[in-house]
């Protein structure tokens, strides 16, 4: 199966009916924020106990909703509706729900570094710790004397952190379609395309990643003055400018979102298809 073929099948399958995509987006969107909904809490004294509610509402909601896009998604790229009542459905709950939870785990083991990285600042930087002595413990631990190489090492090790995580993530985008197609083994040995298949995907963010990309240029110059940043001497960009790119990024994006999981999806459905033929070959030969 060729990227370029499951991207074409993706777009098929996504601008099939333009008013069911959207409805799909919809309801997944309205599951996120149910999901979320708890952490509202936070902004109650005494209440923020209860913000812990959204982790466990992602874990017995959004993890087997998951499963159910996914069969949604093989339905879709098949010619069948991508908006449908399976992604309610409760069928299977316990099923999806354990698949989903193992391949939590393996996205936690991805993140270790993340998590460590978390743990060393918090070991480092707790309690009340002004912005002048965080400044200085970088630039001369992290930086040999050089704020601004303290600073870029700092920022290198948060990005190589978000990286492994970002690559586990693609690494393991193609499960829950291999379980939708009744196969989880499916993607075995092809891990190397699924993850090329999603960097593919990245392709239909591409307006949310321009503008985060803008806006880390406006705020660079900063970097090379940070003591002034702190003394108020240096100039911030516009933040209704930065905000007013965000938000462009983000409304440009939504509307694309289902792409993006839709051509793992149609990569995933690839392998199945082409499997079939051999499955058959075999089985005609079993009964001459």
């Amino acid at each position: 199966m060729k990227i370029s073929a499951a991207i074409r099948n993706a777009w098929k399958a996504y601008t099939a009916s333009f008013g069911e995509t959207m409805k799909f987006l919809l309801v997944e969107a309205c599951l996120t924020l149910i999901c979320l909904a708890p952490l509202l809490f936070l902004n109650q004294k005494g209440m923020a106990v209860w913000a812990c509610a959204s982790a466990v509402l992602w874990v017995l909601v959004m993890i087997p909703a998951r499963m159910n896009a996914a069969l949604a998604m093989r339905d879709g790229l098949r010619g069948g509706p991508l908006c449908s009542p399976v992604l309610a459905e409760g069928k299977n709950y316990g099923r999806k729900l354990g698949f989903g939870l193992k391949r939590l785990g393996f996205l936690i083991l991805w993140s270790a570094p993340l998590i460590a990285l978390a743990i060393e600042v918090r070991i480092h930087f707790s309690g009340d710790i002004d912005s002048f002595t965080v400044l200085r413990m970088i630039k001369n631990d992290l930086g040999g004397g050089d704020q601004l190489r303290g600073i870029l090492t700092v920022a290198g090790m948060i990005v190589a952190a978000l990286l492994t995580l970002m690559i586990g993530c693609a690494f393991h985008s193609g499960a829950r379609h291999a379980f939708a197609q009744g196969d989880p083994g499916l993607v075995k040995h092809h891990h190397g395309k699924i993850l090329l298949a999603w960097l593919a995907s990245l392709l239909s963010i591409l307006p949310m990643i321009l503008a985060v990309a803008v806006t880390v240029l406006r705020y660079l110059p900063v970097l090379s003055d940070l003591n002034g940043l702190l003394m108020k001497t240096v100039e911030l960009p516009s933040t209704r400018g930065t905000l007013v790119i965000l938000g462009a990024g983000v409304l440009l994006t939504l509307p694309l979102l289902p792409l993006r999981s839709l051509i793992p999806a149609a990569f995933v459905d690839g392998l199945r298809q082409a499997r079939e033929p051999r499955e058959e070959r075999r089985t005609s030969r079993r009964t001459r």
